[in-house]
């Protein structure tokens, strides 16, 4: 039996067939989008570390995410019609040796004169290949899953792209220490003159100095932790090198298996197709502005006292909370189909609140306290990351029959646009950061405005529910032979048999 023929196939009627290989495709896609993201926060966790090891200033640490958001915005279009007119796999792969080489190019040398440019091109290359990545798990999802795992599927995608961003927190700080500082003040004589007088007045002077006592040790942990995500990039690469599949055999769904628009057709329709640019908006402008005050949370609290290691953890354990919010609310998504408005204007909500409480403990309106900016955060992030798979099903239910690719990447166009215009605020100078909470506030009651007024509907879902797909026989259920000795029944699998594996009933 040829290795891409499915256990069950019935040529020309509308059986369904699923195939395990699926969760390899989404196991690479999903990794990937780990590691690039990883290396997107690389520098926001250690900002304090990496100003000493580089001699950058808060200016440059906010162009290096910003970098990998223009390089996103440049080839996003280009980016997508690949993924739809040439398929999963040379795009996929091709983004992966692009995060490969960036990550390779941050190695060569520590010296900051030429390691500044070759960070800054690296961040470029890394936004590149978050086109793919960032862009999508919907279309991985409509490709190769069904009906009632799509959401979820989309959801594991943007799972591993923002757990990147959490692990990012931690294993910076963990690896690369902070700055350490020796503070010496000395005193000696001045002399001066006396105008009024014309008498020469000796006076004692202070000289503050400063010094830092760990130089080397910032460098060399620096470069390690550089040195650990390029190896980690490098080994995903050649797994999908080896094998990661462009499509199924059989589609896993009727839409799946539907002709879309050709390419310069459907971005003329998505671009004049007004509830699509509802639904976008309402997602790109609170994760666009979101999605890049996280990577700059080291600057926003350290004028509050919270340390660098504690920002790690703080960033960490928010995303995390956030990244298993969105699969356990995508999982409901799945359950209780045709009700994802409200639980995104729910989100919203709920999400916006808890960055009140947060500004307000920032602005020092509430008492100062660790715990609470723990908390709000974490809740905040919950919220607000929780619904972004819903927002990518959405957008594919009202967009189609326009291809996921597309629509993908029109809506993280729009969110890498106003992430971008985030962080070139903070090139203008003696702007502080008080301005990027109630931004990020902003963001999200314009947000709300935007969901109120989009016209729910389900054009992909209903037609898939319309198509009445025969269950199969009784004759089409095989008994399959385990490795390890059990039996199992499997259905609807590409699980390979030969005459003698089938067990005896």
């Amino acid at each position: 039996m040829d290795e891409n023929e499915p256990l069950i196939n019935r040529s020309g009627d509308k059986t369904i067939i699923i195939y395990t290989r699926r969760w390899w495709v989404l196991a690479i896609f999903s990794l990937n989008c780990f590691m690039q993201a990883i290396i997107w926060n690389t520098w926001g966790p250690i900002a304090q570390s990496a100003k000493e090891v580089f001699g950058w200033d808060d200016g440059q640490l906010g162009m290096l995410p910003n970098w990998g958001n223009i390089g996103f915005i440049a080839t996003v279009i280009f980016a997508s019609y690949i993924m739809d007119e040439k398929g999963l796999r040379i795009s996929c792969v091709v983004c992966s040796g692009l995060i490969s080489a960036g990550a390779a190019l941050r190695c060569i040398t520590s010296i900051p004169k030429y390691a500044t440019w070759l960070i800054n091109t690296s961040a470029i290359l890394n936004g590149i290949a978050g086109t793919v990545f960032f862009a999508g798990p919907a279309l991985i999802a409509s490709v190769w899953f069904p009906l009632d795992q799509r959401a979820t599927a989309t959801a594991i995608g943007s799972f591993f792209n923002y757990a990147g961003v959490a692990v990012g927190f931690v294993i910076g700080p963990q690896l690369v220490s902070a700055p350490k500082y020796n503070h010496s003040s000395a005193t000696g004589p001045s002399q001066s003159n006396d105008l009024t007088t014309d008498i020469s007045v000796t006076t004692a002077s202070y000289d503050n100095h400063t010094t830092l006592l760990n130089y080397s040790q910032l460098q060399t942990e620096t470069m390690w932790l550089m040195y650990y995500e390029c190896m980690a990039a490098g080994a995903l690469f050649i797994a999908g090198l080896i094998y990661f599949p462009n499509k199924p055999p059989t589609p896993p769904s009727y839409t799946a298996s539907v002709k879309r628009i050709e390419y310069t057709n459907a971005l003329g329709k998505i671009i004049r197709n007004g509830p699509v640019w509802l639904i976008s908006l309402a997602y790109a402008l609170p994760a666009g502005v979101y999605g890049v005050w996280g990577s700059v949370l080291d600057v926003i609290l350290n004028p509050v006292g919270v340390s660098q290691a504690n920002v790690g953890w703080i960033g960490f354990f928010a995303t995390m909370a956030g990244c298993f919010g969105s699969l356990v609310i995508a999982r409901f998504a799945d359950l209780f189909m045709k009700h994802m408005k409200l639980f995104l204007v729910c989100l919203y909500i709920c999400g916006g609140g808890s960055y009140v409480w947060f500004t307000l403990i920032c602005t020092k309106i509430i008492p100062y306290s660790l715990v609470q900016i723990y908390i709000s955060c974490i809740i905040g992030c919950i919220f607000l990351n929780g619904g972004i798979p819903l927002f990518y099903e959405l957008s594919c239910e009202v967009s189609y029959p326009i291809a996921e690719g597309i629509t993908g990447a029109f809506l993280t166009l729009l969110n890498n646009s106003f992430g971008v215009m985030f962080l070139l605020a903070l090139q203008i100078p003696n702007i502080g950061t008080s301005w990027m909470n109630w931004t990020l506030l902003g963001s999200i009651a314009v947000g709300l405005l935007f969901m109120f007024a989009f016209p729910e509907s389900y054009g992909r879902t209903d037609l898939d529910m319309e198509i009445d797909i025969p269950a199969p026989t009784e004759e089409e259920k095989s008994i399959v032979f385990i490795p390890n000795g059990s039996n199992k029944i499997i259905v609807n699998d590409d699980i390979l048999t030969t005459t003698h594996d089938i067990a005896a009933t």
